[in-house]
């Protein structure tokens, strides 16, 4: 039977489960008759094993924007010192990796659109959030995951490590593999 939240996680997420970034982002209109708690709770029932954590940062007429994060990447990408010092400079408490994404999920709850730095918690590259944010997202040298301003070979070899991932997940997925299957073990 179709699973259109697993299915969302798999198609947006796959490079997360598959280890490739510390977390992905994307949103997810609830079906009638689908609770977001619930659906939540059992897909964490199944990634949590893997070190992965299914989060709502924001829920807004019946459309969640769902954080899918690795745990000890996310710890170890909000532990970097430029990073750190990055989002200091942004009004982040630093103190824990809890306490930032509370404080992400407040920003989100509060406006209309997107903090960039959240592009941290994606792990886009540092210098490419700072210069979206410097540039106003203008100014770019390619645009795929993310608006690129550095390094553009790099970030086209993670594009196409993404897509594929994806592609390859969704595959496996119709084929009948669950998410859990799916994810690479921390």
């Amino acid at each position: 039977m179709p699973r259109p939240f697993e299915e969302s996680i798999v198609r947006h997420c796959a490079a997360t489960l598959a280890g490739h970034k510390c977390g992905s982002l994307f949103s997810y209109r609830w079906k009638a008759g689908e609770q977001p708690e619930a659906a939540l709770e059992e897909v964490n029932a199944l990634l949590m094993k893997k070190g992965i954590c299914a989060v709502a940062l924001r829920n807004q007429e019946g459309v969640g924007l769902i954080y899918v994060y690795r745990v000890a990447a996310i710890q170890r990408q909000l532990a970097r010192p430029e990073v750190r010092l990055f989002l200091q400079k942004q009004g982040y408490p630093i103190a824990s990796a809890a306490q930032c994404l509370a404080y992400l999920g407040k920003k989100l709850a509060l406006a209309p659109g997107f903090p960039h730095e959240i592009g941290v918690f994606l792990d886009y590259p540092l210098s490419d959030v700072i210069a979206f944010i410097e540039n106003k997202g203008m100014h770019f040298r390619q645009v795929g995951y993310w608006k690129v301003y550095s390094n553009e070979a790099e970030a086209l070899r993670i594009f196409a490590l993404y897509t594929k991932c994806r592609e390859v997940y969704l595959k496996c997925y119709r084929r009948g593999f669950g998410v859990e299957r799916l994810t690479v073990a921390a």
